[in-house]
Order: structure tokens, then C-alpha cells, then sequence
């Protein structure tokens, strides 16, 4: 109950004492903390009437304490200023108002103190004539205890059993109350309990892929870089990765078909890239076809040139006898390998390989162990990408916990941890990548299709001739940069891209794959425990808006289901946005729905 508004009107030199009992009695209870007496409550250098008048709409009773003086002193100052008529005269005007501001109308309380007589209406001003005809309290002084009592109960206009009444009910009231709340804390405690278990459980389906065996997860993902990316703005390039691609018109500007004997080509861009400081320079070709003797010595030759200079990579997709990729045995020690396989996953996002470990034959894995070397770089071998990003560093270790490759930079000579989105041991044969054999240990990086650059003109892209003739304008974009190489010939090559991204070339995603490793924006993993809490988030989300939304329409608990349902994958696309990590919203969705409907069965069962 809100406390009572008391506002006591007195004049000093009739009842001061009375008063300031009056008032001391009043503003040590609970019920009547808001007393307000002039002498106290009006501080220096405040407008004094505003105060007061201010006092007077808040109040709820005036009490108008009359002593043996009270109407010698008003007769005395009819004429002058009495701010004692203007308070009970302004009381008495409001007393007829009725109802204010949602609270009973202000009540005025005379209270006669010692020989003090009441008021005939002779005596009083118009203004002041209705005190008279207001029932007046007696305060005898000598009976302290007993009118104070009485001027509370009048204050009040409650009797001692009347409170004792009202107390009982407010306490048969309050424990009712306590019995639903103490209902509701088991009934929420319950809902709570049962949704954390359902989150659990959701989680346990998400890391194993329970919605991906029906195709759901990969298309919330899928839509999810389709939505994050409408309307935004062309994706950004790093500017270090400088696409060469062999095409028709580079066929027609050698003079002849591409094959093998293209190596003496390629051994002039090799001499003319290392002569621009070129970083590295990564050909997406593999070297297992015999060729010409001419243009293998030539490359052979290029290569062993320009080999403390500059780093240059082949790819490799077929397994060597050494178990770490064919390339000719000529070309073995000259040229770094880097592996050239891709895929799709999620549905809609380029599976692009990282790392391969081999599976160790178990003399080799026993003489590994024996080193102290188990996740040593026996068995190791980059991608073509992470090769050329490296400069053709080793790698040196995959770490599975923080999901990152540890790779060497070889020409800085430190290491650089390269995130992957996800390990895997394989168990069937992958057609198309013979490099990797059941047994392998393979980590991806996902890279999304919708954020490829067009790589359509320079600086990012330049024509195979211009560098092999030596062009110095090509040559001038060469300088510290990775230079990949590949072919781009219509009707070969084409990895398809979901709608609206433009299909591109396998060379293309490899570049984008290193440009990715760059920037640092290759499609993320979200930690098994931060998992983990958004599906519990989620559940226990769903729960709480029941039990908030208990006593509402089933309409309406469905409409902020449905609402929170939105904002959440509204939340999770520019998550992904920002981040580049894919909530599992599926699962997500899935908890709040379980949690909504275990509190709302719960309170069905409370409530039976």
C-alpha cells in the first residue's frame, strides 16, 4: 500500500508543540511516511506558497490543528496575511473536487486541542465556513497514548478491528500468493531443468549432424551467406594474390595448343617473375606427364635459378610412391607441391583442402612416436593454397582443438596459424583426388561463394603471355605478391556456383582461397561450447516467454514465438556478417520451440 500523504496545518504561536508531535508521530510510521509540516519540509530560499500549494494536491488528509488561540488569531489577521486561512481555505476548495489522479479526494481533519472550542460559523470567513460544519477530533494532552491512537484511527478512518480485519485478509492473501509462487518457482524450476536437458540433446544432434542427414542444415546455411550478403557491397581483395590464366588467347599468343611442352613457357615466367621480386609463384598444373626433354631441362633449369630467390609450387592430385604426390622425379627437388582438391559443403559454400596427414605406414608411425615426433611433419602436406601463401613453408603441426594449421613462412622464417573449418578422417576413396586415401586425415577451409572477387582485369588478374614476353607493365604488378597460375579454358575446369554467383574457374577459388588466408575471412567454426550456450540460450529463451506470456492467449504466445524465432535468425545472418561463423540455426529454433512447450506443459501440470 502506498504510504498515506499527511499535511499538517498549525500556527506557531497556538499549537507548535502539539504539532511537531503530531508530526513526529506520524512520519515514524510506515503508513504515514509522507507527513509534511511547513517548519520542516520547506527549505532555505523556497518559494513558500508554492510549496505549500504543491504540498496540498499531493496530500491525501490535512490536518487542521485549532488551539485555544486559533480563532483570535485568524480574527486578528483578516485584514493582513494569514498563510494558515490560505492553507485550510485552499484544503476546503479541493475537498470538493471529487477523485484526482486515480486517488480519493483529499479529506480535511480538524483537530481541537486542550480548551480549544470549535468554530462557530460567526466567526469564521467565508472561505473558512465549511470547518464548522466538519466533524472535529478532541486531542486531550493529558490522555497523550490514547488520543494519538485516536487521531491515527481518524486519519485512517480505520477502527482497531477493522485493521485487525484487513490484516488477517492481507495475510490469508499474501501466503495464497506464496502458495501459486511457490507452484510457479517449481513449475519454472522444472521447465528450466527440462529445457537445459532438450538443449543437450540438440547439441549432441548438431555435432553429430542429425538435421544434415536430411538436408535442413545445409540449407539454412546456404541461405544464410545468400541473405548476409544481399545487397552488400562487392567484396573486398587483399591485393596480395595475382591471378595468371592460360586461355584461349594465350593459346593463340604462343602459337599452339596447351600441353607439356608449355614447361618452356612457364620456365620464362618463372626467370621473369624472380627478376619482378615476386613473392612466389603457385601453378595450379601438375608435373606428371613426361613432356619434351627441351622444355623440362628449361624449367628444370628455371627452377634450380630462381630457387633461394623465390619460392615456385606445383600442384599434385594423384599419390606418388613416396605417398606425397606425383611430380617427376626431375622436378622433385626443385619445385615445392601443394595439394589441388575441392568440394562443396553446407550445401552451398567451396570445401576447399587446407592439409592432408597421410596415414603412416606402422613402421613409420612406431619410428615417429619412438622421436617423439607423433604429430611431426611426417606425413604433412599443404594445398596448393596454403603452399604459395606460405612461400613454401613446411607445415609443422595441425593443431584439432583450436581447429588451425601451423605453417612456416619460410621467406620470413617464422610461423602463422591458419585457421580450418573442419578435420576429417576419411573412410571411402574420394574419385577425382587420388592424392588422399582412406585413412587420411584431411582439414577444409570454406570459403563463401557469394564474397569471390570477379578476378576479371588487373591488378588482380594479368595474361599468361604478357608475363611470359616480359611485358614490364605485368611485370610491375609482380613485386612481392603470389603469383598462381592456372588454366581458364572454356568448358574445362568450371566449379558451378549457386545462384546468383557467376560460376568460376578452379584457379579462381584457389586464388580466393589465398587472398581468404590473407584477410582472415574463410568461413569459421563456432566452438563446441559457445554451441553449446546458444542452444541452451535458445531453450531456456523459449521456456521463460511461456512462463512470462502463461496467463496470454495461445494466439498471442505463438505471435512472440514466432517473433523471437525471426530476430533470431535475423541475429544469426548478421552474425555471419560480421564474423563469418554459421550459427546452427536449425537447432536453435528447434530449443526455443522445446523450451516454450516444456514450461507450458509443465504449467498445465502445476496448475491440474
Amino acid at each position: 500500500m502506498r504510504p498515506m500523504r499527511v499535511f499538517i496545518s498549525y500556527r506557531r504561536d497556538d499549537s507548535m508543540v502539539t504539532a511537531a508531535l503530531l508530526y513526529r508521530e506520524l512520519a515514524s510510521r510506515s503508513e504515514f511516511a509522507d507527513a509534511f509540516m511547513d517548519i520542516d519540509d520547506i527549505g532555505y530560499g523556497a518559494d513558500f506558497v508554492a510549496a505549500i500549494d504543491a504540498a496540498l494536491r499531493d496530500a491525501d488528509v490535512v490536518v487542521v490543528v485549532i488551539g485555544p488561540r486559533w480563532i483570535e488569531m485568524l480574527q486578528a489577521r483578516l485584514r493582513g496575511d494569514d498563510w494558515v486561512r490560505h492553507e485550510v481555505a485552499t484544503a476546503l476548495g479541493q475537498r470538493g473536487e471529487g477523485a484526482r489522479s486515480g486517488r480519493a479526494a483529499l479529506r480535511v481533519l480538524p483537530v481541537l486541542i486542550g480548551d480549544a472550542a470549535p468554530p462557530a460559523d460567526s466567526a469564521l470567513p467565508a472561505d473558512l465556513a465549511p470547518l464548522a460544519r466538519l466533524g472535529m477530533l478532541k486531542f486531550d494532552e493529558r490522555a497523550l497514548k490514547a488520543s494519538i491512537n485516536s487521531l491515527l484511527e481518524a486519519v485512517q478512518e480505520e477502527g482497531f478491528e477493522g485493521k485487525v480485519r484487513r490484516l488477517q485478509d492481507e495475510r490469508r492473501r499474501l501466503e495464497e500468493e506464496h502458495q501459486v509462487l511457490e507452484g510457479e518457482r517449481q513449475h519454472w524450476s522444472r521447465a528450466r531443468i527440462a529445457s537445459v536437458g532438450a538443449a543437450f540433446a540438440l547439441f549432441l544432434a548438431a555435432m553429430l549432424g542429425v538435421f544434415d542427414f536430411f538436408g535442413l542444415g545445409p540449407r539454412v546455411a546456404g541461405a544464410t551467406m545468400l541473405l548476409a550478403h544481399v545487397a552488400a557491397p562487392e567484396s573486398p581483395w587483399s591485393g596480395e594474390v595475382v591471378l595468371v590464366g592460360i586461355d584461349e588467347a594465350s593459346e593463340r599468343a604462343i602459337g599452339r595448343k596447351f600441353d607439356p611442352s608449355w614447361r618452356a613457357e612457364h620456365a620464362k615466367l618463372i626467370a621473369n617473375a624472380a627478376s619482378a621480386a615476386a613473392r612466389t609463384v603457385a601453378f595450379d598444373i601438375v608435373l606428371e606427364d613426361h613432356g619434351t626433354d627441351d622444355a623440362n631441362a628449361a624449367l628444370r633449369g628455371a627452377l634450380a635459378a630462381t630457387r633461394d630467390k623465390m619460392a615456385v609450387v606445383f600442384g599434385v592430385a594423384t599419390r606418388g610412391d613416396d605417398g606425397s604426390g606425383a611430380m617427376l622425379a626431375q622436378f622433385a627437388s626443385l619445385a615445392r607441391r601443394g595439394v589441388i582438391c575441392a568440394g562443396v559443403a553446407l550445401g552451398q559454400a567451396r570445401s576447399m583442402v587446407l592439409a592432408v596427414r597421410h596415414a603412416a605406414p606402422a613402421a613409420s608411425a612406431a619410428s615417429a612416436a619412438a622421436a617423439g615426433a607423433a604429430q611431426s611433419t611426417v606425413g604433412l602436406l599443404p594445398s596448393l593454397a596454403l603452399a604459395a601463401f606460405s612461400g613454401g613453408g613446411r607445415i609443422d603441426l595441425i593443431e584439432e582443438l583450436p581447429q588451425t594449421v601451423v605453417v612456416r613462412l619460410r621467406k620470413l622464417q617464422s610461423t602463422e596459424k591458419v585457421g580450418y573449418y573442419e578435420g576429417k578422417t576419411l573412410v571411402d576413396p574420394q574419385p577425382g583426388c587420388e592424392i588422399v586415401q582412406p585413412g587420411d586425415r584431411v582439414v577444409t577451409q570454406l570459403l563463401d561463394p557469394y564474397t569471390l572477387p570477379p578476378l576479371r582485369s588487373a591488378p588482380q588478374r594479368v595474361a599468361y603471355e604478357r608475363l611470359v614476353t616480359g611485358d614490364p607493365a605485368a611485370l610491375a604488378l609482380l613485386k612481392d605478391r603470389i603469383i598462381l597460375v592456372g588454366t581458364q579454358f572454356a568448358g574445362a575446369d568450371r566449379m558451378p556456383l549457386p545462384w546468383p554467383a557467376d560460376d568460376r574457374w578452379g584457379v579462381e577459388l584457389m586464388a580466393a582461397q589465398i587472398d581468404a588466408m590473407t584477410r582472415g575471412v574463410a568461413i569459421r567454426p563456432i566452438h563446441p561450447i559457445a554451441e553449446w550456450a546458444l542452444v541452451s540460450a535458445a531453450a531456456l529463451l523459449g521456456a521463460f516467454s511461456s512462463r512470462r506470456l502463461r496467463t496470454r492467449s495461445r494466439a498471442l504466445r505463438l505471435a512472440v514465438l514466432l517473433t523471437i524465432a525471426l530476430l533470431w535468425i535475423a541475429a544469426s545472418i548478421a552474425w555471419y556478417r560480421g564474423v563469418h561463423q554459421i550459427v546452427a540455426v536449425p537447432y536453435d529454433l528447434a530449443a526455443l520451440a522445446l523450451g516454450a512447450w516444456f514450461a507450458n506443459r509443465n504449467r498445465r501440470r502445476t496448475t491440474t
